[in-house]
């Protein structure tokens, strides 16, 4: 039996995929009502706007709505989640057990911190086909940290984060939190 409290899910554990679906059932069940959203937007305008596919036209009405209304953006924060929860292997896409190691679909994050050296963040692609994200977007008690990712050389990303740049230093402190969110856009 898997000890979900002390040492996590077992890959080839059968319940896993179980508390997946249960987890983005009761969440879905437990969204606000249509009327929640601001009237400029749509649920399903977010919607497609956060499924939609890298490189294909933006709904800009969508995005201005996210970026105007708190409302809009918690919801599509939300859609966002929920996406993640359901594409991961063990509902663990947004959300992992080890804070400073991330796997976000076909990427891996990993937060290094050295003595000799500022703390970095470092992305790899695991992947041939996906495109490299641009943006990464952490969401936590803290508050939002958006910022641009450079292009991948080799199949890494790597992003400095020194503590004398506040934003980027906040990051950090985000990413080693376990509840929060990262998207990588």
């Amino acid at each position: 039996m898997t000890d979900f409290l002390n040492q996590g899910p077992l890959e080839d554990d059968p319940r896993v995929g179980r508390a997946t679906a249960r987890l983005v059932l009761a969440a879905l069940a437990s969204a606000e009502p249509e009327e929640a959203v601001a009237a400029s937007i749509s649920r399903a305008d977010l919607w497609a706007h956060a499924r939609r596919v890298r490189g294909e036209p933006v709904n800009f009405a969508a995005e201005r709505a996210i970026r105007t209304d708190p409302e809009a953006a918690r919801l599509y924060r939300r859609l966002l989640s929920f996406q993640a929860v359901a594409r991961s292997e063990l509902a663990a896409a947004a959300y992992d057990s080890s804070a400073t190691h991330r796997r976000i679909g076909s990427f891996e994050l990993d937060v290094i911190e050295e003595d000799d050296a500022p703390p970095a963040l470092v992305i790899q692609c695991l992947s041939d086909t996906d495109p490299a994200p641009t943006m990464i977007e952490v969401v936590s008690v803290e508050g939002v940290v958006r910022l641009p990712l450079p292009a991948p050389v080799d199949k890494h990303i790597v992003i400095d984060l020194p503590r004398q740049d506040a934003e980027r230093d906040l990051l950090r402190l985000m990413l080693a939190n376990p509840l929060a969110g990262v998207y990588l856009l």
